[in-house]
C-alpha cells in the first residue's frame, strides 16, 4: 500500500504537514534547513518547525541527513531544561514527503538581531546573559552534550530577560558509540565563533563550547567578533594563530575582571581556558575572587578522585567488584559520564591493594577513570594518568594486548587534541601493531586507527 506523503497544499501560500501542522513565516534557517513558525491545529498553539532544505533531499545525501534530523531529535528529546525549547514531536522515516522536528515556540529576540540593531547591552545585561547560558551549558556538558555551534543567532533573549539555547543540530554526545555524521567535506559551525581545535577538524570538547561563549560576549560588549575576514578559511586561520586584540581597545569602559574572563575563555590551548561552565559561571558573579578562594577553578580530578592504593582500606568482595564495574560500565555507556567517574575512582582505589589477582580489573577501572575524564574536558588531568597507565600495562603485558592498545590510542589522539604532534607516532604504532596481530575482533578499531591517523596527517 502506498503511503500518504507528509506534506498537503492548502492554499496558495500554506503548507500543512500530516493535516495537523500549519507551516507560516520562516523564522531562520542554515546550510541544512529551516526554521518557521507553525500552528498545531490539535494542541491549539504556536510551535517551530524545522526543516531540511529541499534541494538537499536527492536521494544521494537524503539517508544520511535522515540520521542527522533522528540523532538531532532523539538528543533534543533528552533534554530538559528552561534554558533549552522542548521538544514536541517529530516526523523522520525516510517515506516521510518533507521529514520536521516540531519544537516549542519562543518568543523574543535573537542576540544576532540585537547586534544587527546596534544596541548596546549594559555590562550588567551582558554578564546575566553569559551566566544564563553558563546554567545550560553546565546542564548539556554533563550528559555530555557539546553545543558546537554557540552563536548570537542561536541564543534567544525574551520579553523578560531569559536566555533560551537554540539548536542542538549539530550538538556531539560523547558516547563511546557515538557515530560522527558530517555534511559532504562542509566544516559543522560557523566560523566567527568557532574555537581552534574545531577548525582544525580535532575533537571538541566542553571547553569548545566555551570559547564560542567568550566570541559571544566579545562582540555583545564591541560590537564585533574577535575575528573577521573576507573568507571563512582566513577566519579559521585567526583563530588558530593570532591573538584577540584587548576588549579594553574597542570597549574602554569594560571592567578589568570580565574583560580577563573573556580573554580566558579566548585562550588557543582548551586546557588554559575555564575548565567547565561553572567554574566560567563562578568568574562572571565573583571576578575579583582569588583562585585560592572558596568557588575557584577545582582540584583536578585525579586529586579529587586518587587511583592510588589507600592502606587498611578493607577488602571487596570479588562477586561486588564485579557488580560495581557493571554499574560504572554501564552509566558511562549510557552517556552518565559525571555519576560514572567516582565510580570508576573509586573501584581504581580499592582494586589497587588487592593484589595482581586484581590488576586487570583495576587498570580496566583507572581507563575507565581516564575516559570520563577526557568526555568531560578534564584533559589535562588525563594527561598526567595515561602515560602512567601505558607505562605500567607495558611492563606486564604484550605490545599487542587490547586494553594496552586501547589506552595508547586514547593518547595518542588527546597529545593531538593538546597540539603535540607526537600524537600521530602514538597513533602509527598502535595501527602497525593491530595490522601484524590481525585479529578479527580488532577489525573495528583498526577502521577507528586508520580514521584518525589519516585524518592527523592529512591536518
Amino acid at each position: 500500500m502506498r503511503k500518504r506523503q507528509a506534506t498537503v497544499q492548502v492554499g496558495s501560500d500554506v503548507r500543512v504537514l500530516d493535516d495537523r501542522y500549519e507551516l507560516r513565516q520562516r523564522l531562520g534557517g542554515g546550510a541544512m534547513g529551516e526554521v518557521r513558525l507553525g500552528y498545531d491545529r490539535r494542541a491549539q498553539r504556536a510551535v517551530a518547525i524545522k526543516l531540511i532544505h529541499r534541494e538537499l533531499l536527492d536521494p544521494g545525501e537524503r539517508e544520511e541527513l535522515i540520521q542527522r534530523f533522528t540523532r538531532e531529535a532523539d538528543l533534543l528529546a533528552r533534554l530538559e531544561h528552561p534554558g533549552i525549547p522542548a521538544f514536541l514531536g517529530a516526523r523522520l522515516d525516510l517515506d516521510a514527503g518533507e521529514p520536521y522536528l516540531v519544537m516549542e515556540h519562543v518568543l523574543g529576540q535573537d542576540l544576532a538581531e540585537i547586534i544587527k540593531e546596534k544596541r548596546r547591552l549594559s555590562e550588567q545585561e551582558v554578564v546575566s546573559i553569559a551566566i544564563q547560558v553558563c546554567d545550560v551549558l553546565e546542564y548539556t556538558h554533563t550528559i555530555p552534550v557539546i553545543h558546537r555551534d554557540l552563536k548570537p543567532a542561536n541564543i534567544m533573549l525574551t520579553s523578560h530577560q531569559h536566555v533560551m539555547v537554540l539548536d542542538f543540530g549539530v550538538a556531539r554526545m560523547f558516547r563511546t558509540d557515538q557515530t560522527r555524521l558530517t555534511q559532504g567535506n562542509r566544516v559543522l559551525g560557523t566560523v566567527a565563533y568557532m574555537p581552534p581545535e574545531q577548525c582544525e577538524g580535532r575533537d571538541v570538547n566542553p571547553r569548545s563550547d566555551l570559547y564560542s561563549l567568550a566570541c559571544m560576549l566579545y562582540e555583545l560588549l564591541t560590537g564585533i567578533p574577535p575575528f573577521t575576514g573576507d573568507s571563512a578559511a582566513r577566519v579559521m586561520h585567526q583563530h588558530q594563530y593570532r591573538t584577540p586584540e584587548p576588549v579594553r581597545l574597542l570597549c574602554p569602559d569594560v571592567t578589568p575582571a570580565l574583560e580577563e574572563v573573556i580573554m580566558a575563555g579566548l585562550e588557543k590551548r582548551a586546557g588554559n581556558r575555564p575548565a567547565t561552565a561553572r567554574e566560567f559561571r563562578e568568574r562572571l558573579s565573583s571576578p575579583h575572587r582569588e583562585s585560592s578562594e572558596p568557588g575557584a577553578m577545582p582540584p583536578p580530578v585525579s586529586a579529587r578522585f586518587p587511583v592510588s592504593a589507600a592502606p587498611d582500606r578493607p577488602a571487596a568482595e570479588p562477586f561486588s567488584v564485579r557488580v560495581r564495574i557493571a554499574q560504572a560500565q554501564a552509566l558511562f555507556d549510557g552517556g552518565l559520564i559525571v555519576q560514572a567517574m567516582p565510580r570508576f575512582a573509586g573501584l581504581a582505589q580499592d582494586l589497587a591493594g588487592l593484589g595482581p589477582e586484581h590488576a586487570d580489573d583495576a587498570a580496566q577501572c583507572r581507563f575507565g577513570l581516564v575516559c570520563c575524564q577526557m568526555r568531560l574536558g578534564y584533559q589535562e588531568e588525563a594527561l598526567k594518568d595515561l602515560p602512567a597507565l601505558a607505562d605500567a600495562l607495558q611492563l606486564c603485558r604484550p605490545p599487542d594486548d587490547r586494553l594496552l592498545l586501547d589506552v595508547r590510542f586514547h593518547l595518542g589522539q588527546l597529545l593531538l587534541d593538546l597540539g603535540d604532534q607526537h600524537g600521530i607516532s602514538e597513533l602509527a604504532e598502535v595501527y602497525l601493531l593491530l595490522k601484524a596481530a590481525d585479529r578479527v575482533e580488532d577489525a573495528a578499531m583498526t577502521a577507528e586507527v586508520r580514521r584518525a591517523l589519516t585524518r592527523a596527517t592529512q591536518g
